[in-house]
């Protein structure tokens, strides 16, 4: 089954992070990584992707409203963003997040445009 999937004031607010823990996520152009527990601080209308790898292994942080849909069945995690573009977002960082203020601004403002756009 796939699920639409849209946070708080945005097209994706019926979104349960919960559920998605642990889900793989998938780009445009093929597998992402993977949607980190630390999620459940960031909730409700972003998710935390460990990009992977163990020695290039990066965090970012992933708007709700970016998700295109949630395929439950393969518990997989569908954004129309190539690899690169997700994992050149700005690091997630758990003091930034709370103490300053443009912080989710800066990330909602790498996903609103596309490379090359």
């Amino acid at each position: 089954m796939t699920d639409r999937v849209p946070a708080p004031g945005s097209p994706n607010s019926h979104i349960s992070v919960a559920r998605l823990l642990d889900c793989a996520v998938e780009g445009s152009d093929g597998p992402i990584g993977k949607v980190d527990p630390v999620s459940e601080e960031v909730a409700p209308d972003h998710i935390v992707v460990d990009t992977g790898g163990a020695l290039l292994s990066k965090k970012v942080l992933l708007p709700l409203w970016v998700v295109s849909h949630v395929d439950e069945a393969t518990r997989t995690v569908h954004v129309p963003h190539t690899k690169d573009h997700v994992r050149d977002a700005p690091r997630f960082d758990r003091d930034l997040r709370v103490t300053d203020p443009s912080y989710r601004a800066r990330i909602d403002a790498h996903y609103a445009t596309q490379p090359g756009s």
